[in-house]
């Protein structure tokens, strides 16, 4: 279905009929996801399940996937499986998100339509982590090979054998301080 995940659909008509929309949505028709971090097109599996619970519609969204995030030490692909599922209160209007109860994560689904594409999209931003980053013993910007000593400046190379990849940028700065203190005394 072609740009059906983009396509407004009737909220109230959702819960009430308790529907059931499986897409497979690109990662491009996610609207709002961080363009630099992400390292390559792929989809999401998005299943919205809606009906209705204390009088408020809601939807549970489960999403899955794997996808390529830009680790932001090294600037390489991360890999990212994305498995989710979580309930959602799907509001009309501001003034009725400020009535929900306060556990519920609500989603604006103004003049009661919603893009299950846009629902999925938050769902997946709520996923992702603030600062992309491989494990340690993954990330290419922490391995001695990826800091070659000649560009880590003397620190690292009056460091011991072992720590060639330790690089310190403000090395140098503590020796500045300290000779600009004792010339002022």
């Amino acid at each position: 279905m072609p740009g059906g995940a983009s396509k407004l659909r009737d909220v109230r008509k959702l819960a009430d009929t308790r529907s059931t929309l499986d897409l497979d949505i690109p990662l491009q028709e996610l609207p709002g996801l961080p363009v630099g971090l992400i390292a390559s097109a792929g989809q999401v599996h998005a299943r919205l399940q809606f009906g209705r619970e204390q009088g408020f519609m809601v939807a549970q969204v489960a999403l899955r996937g794997q996808l390529e995030l830009i680790c932001q030490r090294c600037m390489r692909p991360m890999p990212l499986q994305v498995d989710t599922d979580s309930p959602v209160l799907l509001v009309e209007s501001e003034s009725e998100a400020q009535n929900a109860p306060m556990e519920w994560e609500t989603y604006l689904a103004a003049e009661g339509r919603l893009s299950p594409a846009a629902l999925a999209a938050e769902e997946l931003l709520l996923t992702l982590p603030i600062v992309p980053l491989h494990a340690a013993a993954d990330c290419k910007a922490l391995t001695a090979a990826s800091v070659p000593v000649a560009e880590a400046g003397p620190e690292a190379a009056a460091s011991g054998p072992g720590d060639a990849a330790m690089v310190r940028p403000f090395a140098d700065l503590r020796a500045l301080l300290d000779r600009g203190t004792k010339e002022s005394e």
